[in-house]
């Protein structure tokens, strides 16, 4: 009798403990790059094929739209369950306390370029996993060159070599310039300051009162101001510089890795173009930047988001992003698998500058004063300011907003 009592209350608990061990989940990711969602989609399924009661929604906002969305989901409790974060906005959330505690998923970090890792990590605790890196490298369109009958860049290149080159390839008749200088941070004017031996924030401080910042901004603006290579940032606002490089109307552009996916497939400039290392300055350098896998806060299911994320962070997740050529994978010997999917192109130019590449300045207050930068060098163009009273302006601002 006793036996068949404990077998009655066996099959009586099995039915309970299937229904929780079999609980279907599923997590809504979100992401601003259409170029990358075939990647995501890939890690996303090979990761249901390992756990199958966890599905993974990819969603694609584009990043125009990307931050205010969040910050609508993050103010009304609705974040989605994992998403994409950038070092310009990581403190926002950090200190409204919107992103899951990652700490304890006892990661070994040391396969991650280690600046990215720290851009995600507030008051000891680790709040996002690297996804990827991306250096700045200079893309040329080859056709126009060869038209000029002007030498492709190499790595003797420098700040010299490149504005007497863009004025040689320089075709107003034609509607063609020599160089892209858009007023955009980390592919435009940053990489010309630390070149130059100036910075943008560093330990607290603005570097726009220093010479060699204010010298290396009158370089990049005077491409358009003075030598009417490139142009203006209205142009740039009309048709914007990526798409004015692949229509043939910049013979030279600075650009992130995020765009190969891109330009590779793209009919007008896919057999056109390559790629070269930065011209060197005083220094060399590149701004790198990392994207980081975060998770929300207020999901329902935290041990399935941080599985997720800790299986996002894997080697093998950084090789199927790698092989969908989403980007450079974050994880340290991946890159290859990256590298492999563009035999045309020099692609190798990108990893090759993060042994000299420089991590994108950030600050916890960052996304309170990054505006100002674009508004008073726009203000430069139009005549409003000169460039010493845009720094100074500069340099104000940023000062009084790390003060508060």
């Amino acid at each position: 009798m006793k036996r068949f009592l404990c077998l009655v209350l066996c099959l009586a608990m099995m039915p309970i403990v299937f229904s929780v061990s079999a609980q279907s989940v599923t997590l809504n990711f979100s992401i601003w790059d259409k170029n990358q969602q075939p990647g995501m989609e890939a890690i996303a399924a090979a990761y249901t094929e390992k756990n199958p009661d966890v599905t993974v929604n990819v969603q694609v906002t584009p990043w125009s739209e990307y931050w205010t969305k969040l910050q609508a989901a993050a103010a009304g409790g609705a974040l989605p369950d994992v998403f994409w974060m950038h070092s310009n906005q990581f403190y926002v959330y950090a200190e409204a306390g919107t992103m899951l505690d990652l700490t304890d998923l006892n990661i070994d970090y040391s396969p991650y370029p280690e600046g990215i890792t720290a851009m995600y990590q507030y008051e000891g605790a680790q709040y996002a996993v690297p996804k990827d890196y991306d250096t700045i490298a200079l893309a040329y369109n080859k056709e126009i060159f060869d038209n000029a009958g002007v030498a492709y860049p190499d790595d003797t290149w420098t700040w010299d070599i490149l504005l007497e080159n863009a004025k040689k390839l320089t075709d107003k008749e034609k509607g063609i310039y020599g160089y892209g200088a858009p007023i955009h941070d980390q592919s435009g004017f940053l990489n010309f300051i630390y070149q130059n031996e100036g910075y943008e924030f560093k330990d607290g401080k603005s570097g726009y009162d220093l010479p060699e910042t204010r010298e290396a901004l009158q370089f990049y603006i005077d491409f358009a101001l003075k030598h009417e290579v490139s142009p203006t940032p209205q142009s740039f606002a009309d048709v914007s510089a990526d798409d004015q490089f692949k229509a043939g109307r910049l013979a030279m552009l600075n650009v992130g890795t995020w765009m190969m996916s891109d330009y590779t497939v793209y009919d007008g400039i896919k057999d056109k173009f390559d790629l070269a290392v930065l011209p060197q300055g005083k220094v060399r350098a590149s701004i790198y930047n990392g994207l980081g896998y975060a998770g929300a806060s207020t999901t329902k299911y935290p041990e399935q988001v941080k599985d997720f994320i800790k299986f996002c962070g894997s080697e093998e997740a950084n090789i199927i992003q790698a092989e969908h050529k989403a980007a450079i994978p974050a994880y340290a010997g991946t890159e290859k698998y990256f590298v492999a999917q563009f035999p045309n192109i020099n692609i190798g130019a990108y990893p090759e500058m993060i042994s000299y590449g420089v991590p994108f300045p950030f600050s916890q207050r960052k996304s309170l004063w990054i505006n100002t930068e674009y508004e008073n060098l726009g203000a430069v163009y139009s005549g409003e300011f000169t460039l010493e009273e845009a720094c100074d302006r500069m340099h104000q601002t940023i000062t009084e907003v790390e003060a508060e």
